[in-house]
């Protein structure tokens, strides 16, 4: 009879061993369209032996734990070329926005405004006492301010919104490490019986990919299932259960509130692409827009102040002038020159102090206005070109003689290249994401033919083993009946 009931106990264990294999068979497959989700499997052991005289009888299956089909280094690498990706993708963006501000294939741009400039001073030399040319002159100099203004203005309001991206993205990145630390918890916990918690890691892992596209990361697991989060850089933000928080304050970012400025060590992910544009590439296209500006105002002011009116007055501006500190008087800092420059007091509603003459203020005279108009084409204007590196920490300039134009030509196609540089590297980043996505799902995705496949064997061995169970209970009725 105990042969019999050891039948049946084989044939018990294995009902419910392939029940839980159908069971996590019907979750793959009920997760086949989860974000994250990693293809589970039940491993199956067989039971210890029983001793029967001097035989070793087996006593069937059981299910001993239920495994993850994951590749860690493969998973590591997807976290590292996402954060370049979303890095690359921020940039692309913010230099795009940069690039419409600098636009110059519509004809609407500062490149035409100049030249519009430019033609109307040609246009007052050829008729130095005509008032429709003074007006029109005034009317394109107006223009070309307000261009200055607008592109000043768009490229600061990129700034303030790159400081509110790194404050809400900061928020998020607090978000994420508090869960992964509750999620640390939770699954040490839940391991602590030998068992694994995969749900549990699937959804801390889902967190960690997030946290990659913000700031990047590497982790660390401990012996327990904990996981030890630190930025590339080495700036732990998850230990176990414990978490720190990133905080703004103006442009700088606190690690765990201590008063030291920390954003030099987020580099990476969207956070790090954020610090680059507010901190390098906008100062420095801000810095030589205002380059250009005030150089406008420097070399056009010496000349109109030597030139004469129609009433042969000297000494007017024709730009507002730079109102330059009596302890630190620098002419050439041209700081904030492009949201700065704007018609002087002198010639603002007076076209008839527009300094034409070059001798006197005879109505004939236009030595003056050829003078300025040569400035177009002068290509010994002393430019400095700006550059900024180090999150503005190394500022330096080159001196640069050339042409107005020149010096904007250069600044439109250098923007240029970083956008189409950063698009590069961003297609090139998609596509080994795409690729280390591809080894991800071949090793943990769920293969809906692969998964019937798996539950038709598991049907087949269920029924085998009801078909065990009613066998046994034929023989035991059998045995009954002998007695």
């Amino acid at each position: 009879m105990s042969g019999i009931r050891n039948v049946i106990d084989i044939a018990k264990g294995a009902l419910f061993a392939h029940q839980k294999a159908m069971t996590v068979t019907g979750h793959n497959i009920a997760n086949v369209n989860t974000p994250g989700y990693t293809r589970q499997r039940v491993v199956l052991g067989a039971n210890s032996p029983n001793s029967a005289s001097r035989l070793k009888v087996g006593m069937g299956v059981r299910a001993e734990t239920v495994v993850q089909y994951t590749d860690q280094f493969i998973n590591r690498n997807i976290h590292q070329k996402t954060s370049l990706l979303k890095e690359f993708e921020t940039k692309t963006s913010i230099l795009s926005q940069m690039e419409a501000v600098f636009n110059e294939t519509e004809g609407q741009g500062l490149l035409q405004a100049m030249n519009e400039f430019w033609n109307a001073w040609q246009d007052l030399a050829g008729n130095p006492a005509g008032a429709s040319e003074r007006t029109a002159l005034l009317a394109k100099a107006e223009v070309l301010t307000r261009r200055f203004h607008t592109m000043s203005e768009s490229l600061h309001l990129t700034q303030k919104e790159m400081n509110t991206n790194i404050k809400l993205s900061i928020e998020e990145v607090n978000r994420l490490t508090k869960q992964i630390a509750q999620l640390n918890e939770k699954i040490v916990y839940a391991e602590s019986n030998q068992s694994t918690a995969n749900d549990l890691r699937d959804q801390r892992a889902n967190h960690i990919a997030a946290l990659s596209e913000l700031v990047g990361n590497v982790y660390l697991t401990d012996q327990h299932g904990a996981l030890t989060v630190m930025t590339p850089d080495g700036m732990i933000l998850v230990d176990g259960k414990y978490h720190w928080q990133l905080s703004q304050q103006g442009k700088a970012i606190y690690w765990n509130d201590i008063p030291s400025d920390v954003s030099g060590r987020l580099k990476n992910g969207k956070i790090g692409a954020w610090l680059d544009l507010r901190d390098e590439a906008l100062p420095e296209y801000l810095a030589n827009l205002d380059e250009l500006a005030g150089a406008l105002i420097r070399e056009i002011n010496g000349l109109h102040r030597l030139g004469y009116t129609l009433s042969g007055e000297t000494g007017k501006y024709f730009f507002e002038d730079f109102k330059v500190s009596p302890e630190t008087p620098n002419l050439n800092d041209f700081t904030g020159a492009a949201s700065y420059i704007r018609l002087s007091s002198d010639v603002r509603g007076s076209p008839a102090n527009v300094a034409v003459g070059g001798l006197s203020g005879n109505p004939g005279d236009n030595e003056n206005a050829l003078r300025i108009a040569s400035l177009q084409t002068d290509g010994s204007i002393s430019l400095r070109k700006w550059t900024i590196g180090q999150r503005g920490a190394a500022f330096s300039s080159t001196l640069q003689t050339t042409t107005f134009d020149d010096y904007y030509s250069m600044m439109v196609g250098e923007i240029g290249i970083l956008t189409d540089e950063s698009i590069e590297n961003q297609q090139f980043s998609q596509s080994l994401l795409d690729h280390l996505s591809e080894l991800r799902d071949s090793v943990s995705g769920v293969n809906l033919d692969e998964e019937m496949i798996e539950l038709m064997k598991i049907q087949r061995a269920h029924e085998a083993a009801s078909k065990l169970v009613t066998v046994a209970d034929e023989m035991l009725q059998t045995l009954l009946a002998m007695r």
